[in-house]
């Protein structure tokens, strides 16, 4: 029953004929359903929960949650200060050092740090200690000795002690080396390598460690302050440094007469002290002790950042379970048994992933914003103190956290920005609906380049230098090759010869509506201007090259009846003569023969401008010395994502039509701005040459397809009038911010926008003169 409204799960007890709603009867039935058991909830009404998106009180909600722990994030953020992050280590180190001693069996009361480390020396001595000597004696053998770092590496070493009875670690050069222990080391009386398998892992294993533990403050004779051990990230650095990759490899350092030590110098000088010194002059040894406390100064970090979180989490949730409370209309505890927790649980949801970026970007901004407060009013202009300052207060564990929640949050992002860019491109159709009619579909278009490809191999086939016709030669191949890149067609394919093109030109002007696109091509060709730079390597090379012929004046019209010598010459005519009407003047480079290379290189110039919305497929330059309806469709192609020959969201919904007049007016009135700004000075002159070539079109049109000419005049008169409005508006916006900086941009909006409005004026005569038919169809020419 394909008309009918049919619910499954149930019998069937009784077909109705549906019901009258509208005016148009609906055809089919409607079948009641009686079920034998009332279905379960979550088959009759679900959602999914984690597909929601955040609603505007997410927004406020998170944003709120990152400002307030971003600004207590001052209470709780410890600021990186090595000399403090030592203090604390030393006394948290040496406290840890009596705990251990007195858990291992330490008995004495009032025991002090030197008697926990006599103590734990005394107990659990290691083997490694007999090779002080050969790894540099107290102030370097603890970091030069693997087997005295608290690391997997120093484990690893530790336990090969005891079954090869070798010492491994580094020499004074920092070079990898293995020294045999001495005989001391296997002394029956004082036992530092195991008789057996068990003995040997527990030297290396429980010993190690509790020797580490005596040596990480200091030995006996200077408890609390002497050599200690080197830290986690110490070892790392030392154990990495020893392979022969890093050999030789040289770091700045200011005390040196080069200005450079290597590696290995740098790694022994910060654990003896002499690499950083306080303001006073103090030493500060960067050993473990010194590494806690920093880790110490970082985890202070993550009390705001994880405050943050728990908020959000839990904000998210409160306002869940309102909703879900209200949407299975709890009004008793046995009601709960309706609610589903998975509905307003803080995880697995979209809504959330997005409330936790805002909170943690709002965070960061916030931690920033008051740390280059505080900085710059403690630095007193000094550079460097505030960059010093800076760093050292920015929390770098929220910033980890902003992190991973955008790399939670991008695919839904991606999402957002590609629905964005779509509804973007629709409601750019709606400006550009008016100019289908100045644009070429893909057929049109390739004929219009082979036409052009016709004019310039009659162009220097005829030129009798033969060095010039080489570079000519070279430039058309160039040419042929951005054309194709840009449309993403195969060069080899694509064009097609002189008289192909001419008899396909025939073929498409008896077609409907043929003969406004073969008066489209006729302008494309005209405005064509070849050896214009294309942006490709060698462009210097054809600077200078300019046409001996004019193929489309004098050969295109014996090559074909679909366009003949008259039109041509009107549509040339007619534009200088309404670039005199719209300008009030003959502009010089009117008469000097540069109108129409001022046309190519403004088309060009506007195109790449809109490079970010537009006309994507101008980057890099690919398009230039290209115009009018063929840059149109190059960039629909490029821009729909697919080539020309495949079609693509760009040909198929005319996305963006950059097209002659098209160009000039119809982005105008979303985008003016970027226009002039792109374009300086040369903006009025080209809204000028592009508003001539559309009232040139038009007029030749009007005379020799009667029949279209109302749709053109009006489509037109629409469109023209969207844009003039547009261009007020941008000229009023930027007017309201009171920036003397943008007067030279608004006098540049002021005059394109006067061609424009004389372009318009010019329309409703044309609309005076050609009755609009009120019943007839748009005009559909292009895409």
């Amino acid at each position: 029953m394909p008309n009918g409204i049919i619910l499954t799960g149930g019998k069937t007890v009784r077909v109705l004929q549906l019901p009258r709603v509208t005016t148009t009867a609906i055809a089919g039935n409607a079948q009641l359903v009686m079920y034998d058991v009332a279905p379960e909830e979550d088959e009759a009404f679900d959602f999914d929960p984690g597909a929601n998106r955040a609603t505007r009180l997410d927004y406020v909600l998170a944003a709120a949650s990152g400002a307030l722990t971003g600004a207590l994030n001052v209470l709780w953020q410890k600021e990186f200060d090595l000399e403090s992050a030592k203090s604390w280590g030393d006394e948290k180190v040496s406290g840890f050092v009596v705990k251990v001693a007195k858990t291992a069996g330490m008995t004495k009361k009032d025991a002090t740090i030197e008697d926990a480390i006599r103590f734990l020396e005394k107990s659990f001595p290691m083997a490694a200690d007999k090779l002080a000597a050969e790894f540099g004696w107290s102030l370097q053998h603890h970091l030069r000795d693997f087997s005295h770092h608290p690391s997997p590496v120093g484990l690893a070493c530790s336990i090969l002690m005891q079954f090869t009875g070798k010492g491994y670690g580094t020499d004074t050069d920092g070079r990898f080396v293995v020294f045999d222990l001495p005989a001391v080391a296997y002394d029956p009386e004082c036992q530092l390598i195991g008789r057996n398998f068990a003995e040997k892992i527990a030297f290396g294993t429980v010993f190690w460690a509790l020797h580490l533990v005596s040596d990480m403050a200091g030995s006996s004779s200077t408890p609390g302050k002497g050599v200690g051990i080197p830290g986690a990230f110490l070892s790392f650095l030392k154990e990495l440094s020893s392979l022969p990759l890093f050999q030789g490899l040289k770091v700045p350092y200011s005390r040196s007469k080069d200005g450079f030590i290597t590696i290995q110098q740098w790694i022994s000088k910060l654990f003896n002290g002499t690499a950083i010194k306080t303001k006073g002059g103090k030493n500060i040894r960067f050993d473990l002790r010194a590494e806690i406390g920093l880790l110490d100064q970082a985890l202070s970090q993550l009390k705001a950042v994880i405050a943050n979180e728990v908020i959000v989490r839990c904000l998210y949730m409160l306002t869940r379970l309102k909703t879900e409370l209200e949407r299975c209309e709890v009004s008793s505890v046995s009601d709960l048994r309706r609610v589903k927790p998975a509905n307003f649980l803080p995880y697995n949801s979209r809504a959330l992933t997005r409330m936790v970026t805002v909170a943690s970007s709002i965070f960061v901004l916030t931690n920033l914003s008051i740390a280059a407060v505080r900085a710059g009013v403690e630095s007193k202009g000094n550079g460097g103190e505030f960059a010093r300052k800076f760093f050292l207060r920015v929390n770098f564990a929220g910033v980890g956290r902003l992190a991973f929640a955008l790399h939670a949050d991008w695919g839904y992002m991606a999402e957002e920005i590609a629905e964005a860019w779509d509804e973007r491109a629709k409601r750019r159709q709606d400006v550009f609906d008016g100019f289908h009619f100045y644009a070429l579909d893909a057929d049109a278009t390739r004929v219009a380049y082979s036409l052009k490809l016709a004019a310039v191999r009659h162009d220097y086939f005829n030129d009798h230098d033969e060095k010039r016709m080489k570079l000519k030669r070279r430039w058309t191949r160039a040419w042929r090759t951005s054309v194709a890149e840009g449309l993403g067609v195969d060069s080899g394919d694509y064009f097609l010869n002189e008289g192909q093109a001419c008899e396909a030109l025939e073929v498409m002007s008896h077609a409907k509506a043929g003969r406004v696109r073969a008066l489209l091509i006729a302008q494309e060709l005209l405005d064509f201007v070849p050896y214009q730079r294309l942006g490709v390597a060698g462009d210097k090379d054809f600077k200078g090259l300019k046409a001996g012929t004019s193929w489309a004046k004098d050969k295109f019209p014996q090559k074909q009846d679909a366009v003949d010598r008259d039109a041509l010459k009107a549509l040339e005519d007619r534009r200088c003569g309404y670039e005199r009407d719209l300008s009030g003047t003959i502009p010089k480079m009117v008469l000097g023969g540069l109108a129409v290379a001022a046309v190519t290189a403004g088309t060009a110039g506007l195109a790449v401008a809109f490079a970010p919305g537009i006309a994507v497929s101008l980057v890099g330059g690919s398009f230039v010395g290209l115009s009018g309806a063929a840059l149109a469709n190059a960039s629909l192609a490029a821009l729909g994502g697919g080539a020309l020959s495949a079609g693509g969201f760009g040909m198929a919904g005319g996305t963006a039509i950059i097209t002659g007049g098209g160009a000039a007016l119809g982005l105008l009135g979303s985008s003016g701005i970027a226009v002039a700004a792109s374009m300086g000075e040369d903006y009025g002159r080209f809204v000028l040459q592009e508003c001539s070539r559309l009232l040139a079109f038009l007029a030749v049109a009007v005379d020799r397809c009667p029949h279209e000419a109302p749709t053109l005049v009006k489509s037109a008169g629409d469109a023209v009038r969207r844009s003039v409005n547009g261009i007020h508006e941008d000229i009023a916006r930027e007017r309201a911010k009171g920036d003397r900086k943008d007067n030279k941009l608004l006098k540049q909006l002021d005059g394109g926008l006067g061609y424009m409005e004389s372009c318009l004026k010019q329309i409703e005569k044309m609309q005076e003169r050609v009755p609009l038919d009120d019943g007839g169809t748009r005009l559909e020419t292009g895409v």
